[in-house]
């Protein structure tokens, strides 16, 4: 691309993390939506933008509604990218999630998902571990799995490693609902950081070079 437009991200309102505690789960969801959801609708525009058209061509931002499913409690929010225009769910997603004390950027699985099983079975004999531990290695990136957890968590990392895919997948396998390779900031030790719109670029080092990975994914 040679003209590129210019990033129009703001970063994430550092004053409103504070939405997540708020105690009524309908005034916090709305809360959540408003606070965050058009600063990650931008952000996902500018790591678009990053990509020549026909690559970028067919994907789409979903920004979910917080609502699902019936009874759901949130305590975090996220954009994620993908050809899908429904469904995105059912495989793998990249991602940028917000929580109260974290900002992560990640290729991500819902562990209950069909489609995750096969791609363990990819990862365990089809040569698709090779690739996801070059970028964990070449990114400076971890895999995590997470365990649901009581409000106001909501989840919690049971498992992290830099170089252990097998045992992530141990794991997911015992009592994971997500398995991620990504990023993660911690807050507030990295407020300033997520507030700038410069954490674009950030965002862009890790889910670019996972683009490939995740199409391999599916």
């Amino acid at each position: 691309m040679l003209l590129r437009p210019p990033p129009r991200f703001p970063g994430l309102p550092r004053e409103a993390f504070e939405v997540f505690s708020l105690p009524d789960r309908e005034e916090r969801r709305l809360a959540i939506l408003a606070a965050f959801h058009p600063a990650l609708a931008l952000l996902a525009d500018d790591v678009l933008a990053a990509l020549d058209p026909e690559d970028s061509a067919g994907f789409h931002a979903h920004l979910p509604q917080l609502n699902w499913p019936k009874g759901y409690v949130p305590f975090c929010t996220w954009v994620t990218l993908s050809r899908h225009a429904h469904g995105y769910q059912a495989g793998p997603q990249l991602s940028v999630a917000v929580h109260a004390d974290h900002v992560s950027a990640r290729l991500g699985w819902d562990t209950a998902a069909d489609a995750f099983g096969r791609f363990e079975f990819r990862c365990r004999h089809g040569g698709l571990d090779r690739e996801l531990l070059e970028a964990a290695e070449g990114l400076s990136l971890r895999f995590r799995v997470h365990a649901a957890a009581p409000w106001p968590a909501g989840s919690r990392v049971v498992f992290e490693s830099a170089s252990d895919l097998s045992g992530s997948f141990q794991e997911a396998s015992r009592r994971g609902v997500f398995w991620e390779l990504g990023r993660r900031w911690e807050l507030p030790a990295s407020i300033e950081r997520v507030g700038e719109p410069a954490f674009c670029e950030e965002v862009r080092d890790v889910l670019l070079p996972l683009m490939p990975l995740h199409e391999r994914a599916v």
